[in-house]
């Protein structure tokens, strides 16, 4: 491909490394693909339209601002004190230059001599820049010279002999603001208000809503310049025009520095307190949560994600709302600790990792699952583990919320969810207040439940977080290690303060039911739950054995040894064997009784002899029915032994996590940028096309195009960058395709063809439309 001195290969190359190698710091999108070799590749990678809307997405509103003026100028090339001007600022003003710093850090604006440029792409970014027409030249590149001339003599003008002359004449006179208003002070007056209000809400007039152009304020208006008419229905005003009408002390929008947030103060030490308990409280509801998912795996909806009806059964089982039974299943789906298989939602190989580990160790995956989630539980009443466009956007929102929290003063919390400042940082993420009224609060919620923010103030753990610190330090000192014992009372009730060790939780759960958890747990025996432990393999002996080995002093009160022996005489006393099924049992007067009971009647069962009875019904409904009547039956296989009831643990393989592309080159900027620097330029393969010249050949050679289209060729082969066309072959086959123009001779078009991967040639004539790629 041929190359030619580009405005930013001379600027790349101008930059010291270090300079150079911030810009890739900051572009590392650019590194992806093959190892580049020359500044001239990697100037079309700045170049390239995904690239460039990427790295303007992170901007912050004042950047956005003077690309917005920029723009509203015209290329290829803009003032710097045309800039300054507009925004009501002095060329060296210290808060421009810093955000003219920012774009340039990026390569999306650089200064040529006393003149800035800016990316190809982002000419068109905005559709209207400052509710403004295209530059005069622009819109007069298309007009006809008899146009141009009746122009020329309605502003007072000579009448210019060239085509050029009077280009020039005419766009020279409507940069003269005092002229325009003078001209608009000489219109009849429906002409005066017509204008006026246009230069404000236009530029776009649909000449139809006001009558024929031929008369009324449109055709006046066409007849000075103050309108250019498209060659359709529409006409637009030019953007010197606008800014004259709007009077000599307009300034375009300019805040370069960020709203201050409304702060209180707050004690470090309340911070910290509030931190603690916010990370204990993750750490037991998620938890509580995957282990109610390892008992019973959560049914997904046939349209995926995690319906309203399971949402309301683990809140219920964990003991929270369904806001963060939300977050915590996104946490846990996003750390890898659960999984999907056959439209169920069930814990993943790494799950019982990290219920063994101590309760720091658990929040660390939870805390960076977080950061770069790609989904707004708190801001949904949809179905959960779904995606939106919210959640894309929450991704890149959380680090700068934190960011936000962490730039407060010291001993200060935010007393509001730093909504108008991510506005400010992050303003192609973050819409309107009304678009987003629950969208950053839901962020900000979130923030405060993780122990990331307390008190409106950055945590220890927000820090960490933020700083890729060492997490696992910070949560160590929030997080107590896991409490092995518990307190046993005489009201039936087992009390652990603090985070229970996975080992104690387990055995507890088995044996008696979780009331209340937070700063402390509570567990809560029954004959029903002990019961439960018995017909999951407990025997009596060791399931006390086991409760005094996790009891403070190793003690147990008597009123809870008395319930475990009373309910494992009972146990087992009716024995149910797989036959299809029969009840066993020593006593007849038993199975006499259970053969008579009106509530196991639809068992069907039968008497085969004094102490064996037939069930029509499987084991397990058999099972199920005996002991909701009431009696206590154990489970026998077909050899007679004690069969004993477990629920099988179900584990899925973890979701795939997308690796980061690992690029070349990209683990030291500062190697690559001296590279690229100390390789040769590419030779210039001539001087570029002038606008004007570009705009006659397109206008004479394609006029099957529409004005806008005309607009956006002449743009791209007067700068250089992508365009895409869709091109008529000789056989008259159309195609479309990416090109690079790079010379233009008459009609024809030399342009880099990123479909063939060549260099090739294409007739203006032939081009059937255009359109930015």
């Amino acid at each position: 491909m041929k190359t030619r001195d580009l405005p930013l290969v001379r600027w790349l190359a101008s930059l010291p490394a270090e300079d150079l190698a911030a810009i890739l710091t900051r572009r590392p999108d650019v590194l992806s693909g093959p190892p580049m070799s020359s500044l001239t590749g990697l100037a079309g990678r700045l170049q390239d339209t995904e690239a460039v809307v990427a790295a303007a997405g992170g901007l912050p509103l004042p950047a956005l601002q003077l690309i917005e003026v920029i723009q509203a100028f015209g290329g290829p090339e803009v003032s710097l004190d045309q800039v300054a001007a507009a925004v009501g600022r002095k060329p060296d003003d210290p808060e421009l230059a810093a955000t003219l710093q920012v774009l340039a850090q990026r390569a999306l604006v650089w200064p040529d001599g006393e003149d800035l440029r800016m990316a190809g792409p982002l000419w068109a970014a905005f559709e209207h820049p400052l509710r403004l027409g295209p530059p005069a030249r622009r819109l007069l590149e298309g007009a006809q010279v008899s146009e141009l001339r009746e122009i020329a003599g309605a502003l007072g003008l000579a009448r210019g002999r060239t085509r050029a002359t009077v280009v020039a004449d005419v766009c020279g006179a409507l940069a003269d603001g005092e002229r325009v208003r003078s001209v608009l002070a000489s219109a009849p007056a429906d002409a005066r208000d017509f204008l006026s209000k246009i230069a404000w809400d236009g530029p776009l007039v649909i000449m139809g809503l006001y009558g024929q152009p031929s008369t009324g304020p449109v055709a006046w208006a066409l007849r000075h310049g103050l309108l250019v008419a498209d060659g359709w229905q529409h006409a637009l005003m030019p953007s010197e025009v606008g800014m004259a009408l709007r009077g000599p002390d307009w300034r375009a929008p300019f805040e370069p520095q960020p709203p201050t947030p409304a702060v209180t103060a707050v004690e470090p030490a309340s911070v910290h307190r509030e931190a603690a308990a916010a990370a204990t409280a993750a750490v037991e509801q998620a938890s509580a949560l995957l282990a109610a998912v390892a008992a019973a795996p959560v049914a997904l909806l046939k349209a995926g994600g995690v319906g309203s009806r399971e949402l309301k059964r683990l809140a219920k089982t964990v003991g929270c709302g369904e806001p963060e039974v939300r977050l915590w299943l996104e946490l846990a789906y996003a750390a890898g600790l659960i999984g999907m298989s056959e439209l169920r939602a069930l814990p993943a190989d790494g799950y019982d990792a990290w219920c063994a580990a101590d309760p720091a160790h658990r929040l660390v995956p939870l805390l960076r699952a977080w950061l770069h989630l790609p989904a707004t539980p708190l801001a949904t009443t949809g179905a959960a583990l779904t995606r939106d466009a919210f959640g894309l956007a929450a991704y890149d929102l959380r680090p700068a919320l934190l960011q936000t929290a962490a730039d407060l003063p010291d001993g200060q919390g935010a007393t509001g969810d730093l909504a108008e400042v991510l506005r400010w940082r992050l303003p192609m993420l973050v819409g309107s207040p009304e678009d987003d009224e629950q969208f950053l609060p839901g962020l900000w919620r979130e923030a405060h439940l993780v122990g990331a923010v307390a008190h409106g103030a950055l945590t220890a753990l927000g820090r960490a977080l933020l700083s890729d610190g060492d997490l696992p330090a910070a949560a160590t000192t929030l997080l107590p290690p896991a409490v092995g014992e518990a307190v046993f009372q005489n009201d039936l009730t087992a009390l652990v303060p603090g985070t229970p060790a996975a080992a104690l939780a387990e055995l507890l759960d088995a044996a008696a039911v979780r009331e209340s958890s937070g700063g402390a747990t509570t567990w809560r025996f029954s004959a029903a739950s002990v019961r439960a432990a018995l017909d999951a393999g407990h025997a009596p002996d060791d399931l006390l054995a086991g409760l005094r080995a996790v009891a403070v002093a190793g003690a147990l009160p008597q009123a809870l040894e008395y319930l475990i022996r009373d309910v494992g005489r009972q146990h087992g006393q009716v024995r149910v064997r797989p036959v299809a099924c029969v009840l066993r049992a020593d006593d007849p007067a038993l199975l006499a009784e259970i053969a008579g009971a009106r509530a196991l009647r639809p068992l069907g069962l039968s008497v085969l002899a004094p102490t064996v009875l037939a069930s029509a019904k499987p084991v397990a409904e058999t099972l199920a029915a005996l002991r909701a009547a009431g009696y206590a039956p154990a489970g026998e296989d077909a050899q007679g032994a004690a069969a004993v009831e477990r629920v099988p643990r179900q584990r899925v393989a973890a979701p795939r996590r997308v690796a980061e592309p690992r690029t070349r080159g990209s683990a030291d900027p500062l190697e690559l940028a001296r590279r690229l620097l100390a390789a040769p330029v590419s030779t210039p393969a001539g001087p570029r096309p002038t606008p004007i010249g570009v705009a006659k050949a397109v206008r004479d050679y394609a006029p099957q195009l529409t004005g806008h289209e005309r607009l956006v060729l002449v743009n791209a082969i007067s700068e250089g960058t992508p365009v895409e066309i869709t091109y008529t072959d000789s056989g008259g086959y159309p195609s479309q395709r990416v090109i690079e123009p790079l010379d233009l001779e008459g009609p024809k078009l030399s342009a880099w063809c990123q479909l063939r991967e060549d260099e090739r040639m294409f007739l203006l004539p032939r081009i059937v439309s255009v359109a930015l790629p």
